[in-house]
């Protein structure tokens, strides 16, 4: 079962790895076609707000993103910690987030994710303040570190047995710097 299960991890590490727009709808056969189905970003702090993603259809959007304006991901497959029963499996894994290229283009997308912040009516007006300023000086920091530097990440989440194994929930986190 394990074998199976690892083959849904290596065309996950492939399609971020390739990052090929014109693939991601196959690449989107990973992902589980229930409406709870998730993907939960580094940012995310509130289910269905900022880098909470729920159903299909979203979490295309955020893998969009993260092929167009994150660096190569590298996952730690050799070490994760992967356990099965019943048709669910979860796991943990490790990975880095490698910084490519400039891409002076994201100044735009992260101006627009700071604007989202500040429109999250969820949140009192100090916690927008707070979120919003912690987002822009963790992306300036991320810039001015520049090309190779690579940043620590851990990965958990849970897959489902449906024809395939497909994953359900996952989520994104980095290390407070």
């Amino acid at each position: 079962m394990k074998t199976e299960i690892m083959c849904t991890f290596h065309a996950f590490e492939e399609g971020y790895r390739t990052r090929n727009l014109d693939r991601l709808d196959e690449f989107m056969k990973l992902f589980s076609n229930e409406s709870d189905a998730q993907m939960i970003g580094i940012g995310a702090t509130v289910p269905g707000a900022y880098e909470w993603f729920t159903g299909k259809s979203e979490i295309k959007e955020i893998i969009e993103s993260d092929w167009t304006y994150w660096g190569a991901v590298h996952f730690d497959l050799e070490n994760i910690r992967l356990s099965e029963k019943n048709g669910v499996a979860w796991f943990s894994l490790c990975a880095k987030l490698e910084q490519l290229e400039p891409n002076e283009d994201s100044w735009t997308f992260y101006e627009n994710q700071m604007k989202e912040l500040f429109e999250n009516k969820e949140m009192n007006a100090h916690d927008r303040m707070f979120e919003a300023t912690h987002f822009g000086m963790r992306r300036i920091r991320e810039k001015n570190l520049g090309v190779g530097h690579e940043f620590e990440m851990v990965i958990t989440g849970t897959l489902i047995k449906e024809k395939t194994w497909q994953f359900h929930t996952l989520h994104w986190s980095m290390p407070v710097e």
